[in-house]
């Protein structure tokens, strides 16, 4: 499930699922939810439900417009119609477009990427927390620079297989501890946190990142609008993180914690 904000205070909530859902359960259960948000919040207007059925030949589209992408210094994201030789020390990664966040193009994700490579080079990373791990993308580049023990999570089971699909294709399924839920399920504590997702969700779990960070481990979070990162920054100083580094490109920044 994807949240794309158009204005501010107005969200569009996009779900897919596969064509053997029963889809007017689906909306039966959504619009049982809506009653119960307008009765909750005041103020709360929600639209009706629309449906839209979406071929698998529109995923085609993607070949039209994502093209390879260098990112940080070593790494190349490419997508299965791109080729790319690695010279020296580049690292490739396959990407299959999908219906789970996260091909390398958006800035949060480039950020990120950024963010663990810098880890890896200056401080000595053993294990990662991937949280809400969408195609899996950080998960393997992490595991590509050099994190030997990486654990990615997401509530949605389809970004689950999508992660394991392109961790298959990345020849590193069997290093990867990939599983749906929620952080509660992270066992012991983690050298590197990130958290490329919605501001709300980061500040919901910024006491659970506390408990599982190891010190002197940092969080990276991103998945933030510029225009909120003052309401990131004070809400991760108040649960005990220190910023230690920010990285922007165009309106989005990712965000580096120390534990204070």
């Amino acid at each position: 499930m994807a949240e794309d904000i158009r204005a501010e205070g107005l969200y569009e909530v996009s779900a897919y699922f596969p064509m053997e859902t029963d889809i007017n359960m689906v909306i039966s259960r959504l619009k049982e939810y809506s009653e119960l948000l307008k009765q909750s919040i005041s103020g709360v207007v929600i639209s009706p439900v629309t449906v839209e059925y979406i071929d698998q030949s529109g995923w085609e589209v993607w070949k039209s417009v994502l093209k390879k992408i260098r990112v940080g210094k070593r790494v190349i994201i490419r997508p299965p119609w791109e080729e790319h030789i690695a010279e020296g020390d580049e690292i490739v990664i396959d990407i299959n477009p999908s219906q789970a966040f996260g091909t390398g193009h958006h800035e949060t994700t480039r950020l990120c990427i950024e963010a663990i490579e810098e880890a890896v080079q200056t401080s000595n990373i053993k294990n990662m927390l991937d949280v809400g791990c969408g195609s899996g993308i950080l998960s393997i580049a992490a595991l590509k620079l050099g994190i030997r023990d990486v654990t990615g999570f997401d509530t949605d089971p389809i970004a689950i297989e999508e992660s394991r699909k392109n961790a298959n294709e990345n020849d590193v399924l069997n290093k990867i501890n990939f599983f749906c839920g929620y952080i509660q399920s992270a066992k012991g504590q983690y050298d590197l946190i990130v958290a490329n997702v919605y501001i709300e969700s980061i500040l919901l779990m910024k006491e659970e990142f506390l408990s599982r960070l190891s010190p002197p481990g940092r969080l990276v979070v991103s998945g933030i609008q510029y225009k909120r990162r003052e309401e990131a920054i004070r809400g991760l100083q108040e649960a005990g993180f220190l910023l230690q580094n920010e990285r922007v490109d165009k309106d989005w920044v990712a965000l580096e914690f120390v534990v204070g």
